[in-house]
């Protein structure tokens, strides 16, 4: 192993998490040969560099937290990057259900907030629409739509 090769890995790795399939990326635009990939996976695993766990559960935590995305949505990030679906299942352990409604309660309402025209059922539509974007589950968005407009109906009469 080319230990030049070695520390650019390491520090690609310790700048922030990363996840196997975009450590081989880096791998091959260093110019390393597909067939030494598993020698240099070994070594940044062993020295703690690489975990495909604890990246599920950095970008699970930071996605739901920063971007507000929902289950979908990064489960199917996480999906495309290779990660397993005993890792995913593990790294929404830390979001309780209370925490994930809770956020997608304000999405809905933020987003109703900010709609300025439009009719009623139009507004639902795009609340709708907008927390499907964000990966919500769509009976989960139905449910807290209703319950946000029945709300706003019994404040208005």
């Amino acid at each position: 192993m080319d230990s030049k090769i070695l520390m650019a890995l390491a520090r690609y790795c310790a700048y922030q998490e990363r996840c196997v399939q975009e450590v081989q990326t880096k791998m091959a635009d260093l110019g390393l040969m597909p067939s030494d990939f598993p020698d240099y996976l070994q070594w940044l695993a062993e020295n703690n560099y690489l975990h495909e766990g604890r990246f599920a559960e950095i970008y699970v935590r930071s996605k739901f937290n920063q971007k507000h995305w929902g289950r979908q949505k990064i489960n199917f990030e996480l999906r495309k990057r290779g990660i397993s679906e005993s890792l995913v299942l593990s790294a929404w352990e830390s979001i309780t259900d209370n925490t994930y409604t809770e956020q997608l309660n304000q999405l809905i309402r933020k987003k109703k907030a900010s709609l300025k025209s439009g009719t009623p059922v139009q507004m639902y539509q795009k609340c709708v629409l907008y927390s499907q974007s964000k990966g919500y589950e769509i009976n989960l968005i139905h449910q807290h739509v209703k319950e946000i407009f029945a709300e706003d109906r019994a404040k208005a009469d």
